[in-house]
């Protein structure tokens, strides 16, 4: 069991027990492993399935020599301004990095077009990127979750995140490597894809039934030896961070240390 699911309770238990109160003893105990479970967002007393590793535990490609990294993980970046709604400059070079050999790439979630640019202008130069968001004229397509009741904020960052006009990578030598649907993932139809992709990236709406959605469309559409990485895997993000920990019970997913990445390999 990990310290901060139990440290109301420790903290009570003296004042309890003094007070000849096993019973609320035995309440403290239960508030605090169930703060626990609410916070953790998995089992109470089980350590979360989604197992932390290396970049080199990913691929070994990220394996670091006596001078560090090898010029193999050398990637075109552009610097994260610190927005939340972007990947840090560690995430963005590891997935460059697993774009440069990916012939075939589909990203949930355009946002600005950053990323989308950053795995274009990385991947071979007959690589396709497809990337899927709303926009200001589809954003009526999004499908809040009813029983979250956190679903009236994720609908509000969804249409913030969808109100670009136009995307970073426009104008570029790679915009014509990126192909761009504008709608809602829960109505994508992923069957054109199947079986095809070598990496599947999901950052859209963090809303939980979205992060269902995307990962069962991209189970199906990476190919045998693809990747599939999810960003922001976090308590903060408790959409994804409890799919996510649902999800590693029966499947072998990978957080990568030091970011909100997490990876399996198909």
């Amino acid at each position: 069991m990990s310290a901060d699911g139990i440290v109301l309770t420790i903290a009570a238990l003296p004042w309890l027990i003094a007070g000849g109160s096993v019973a609320l003893a035995l309440v403290g105990v239960t508030y605090g492993l169930r703060e626990r479970q609410r916070r953790k967002g998995r089992p109470l007393l089980d350590r979360s399935p989604v197992r932390p590793v290396s970049p080199a535990e990913v691929d070994p490609v990220f394996t670091p020599g006596p001078l560090g990294y090898s010029r193999e993980t050398e990637a075109v970046l552009i610097g994260d301004t610190g927005a939340t709604a972007t990947t840090s400059d560690t995430e963005a070079w590891l997935l460059s990095v697993m774009a440069k050999r990916a012939r075939r790439i589909f990203e949930f979630g355009t946002c600005t077009g950053r990323t989308t640019y950053l795995l274009a202008r990385n991947a071979p130069a007959a690589a396709e990127v497809v990337t899927i968001t709303l926009s200001p004229e589809t954003i009526e397509q999004y499908q809040p979750d009813g029983d979250d009741p956190e679903s009236a904020r994720w609908a509000a960052i969804a249409t913030r995140e969808s109100a670009a006009s136009r995307f970073f990578y426009e104008g570029t030598d790679v915009a014509a490597k990126i192909t761009q649907i504008l709608g809602d993932s829960k109505n994508f139809d992923e069957t054109p894809f199947a079986g095809s992709c070598d990496l599947v990236f999901i950052d859209g709406s963090h809303a939980y039934s979205y992060v269902k959605n995307d990962t069962a469309k991209a189970f199906r559409m990476v190919r045998r030896g693809g990747a599939v990485v999810w960003h922001d895997f976090s308590p903060a993000c408790a959409g994804v961070w409890r799919y996510l920990n649902e999800l590693g019970r029966t499947v072998p997913l990978m957080h990568v240390r030091g970011t909100r990445l997490v990876v399996t390999k198909r």
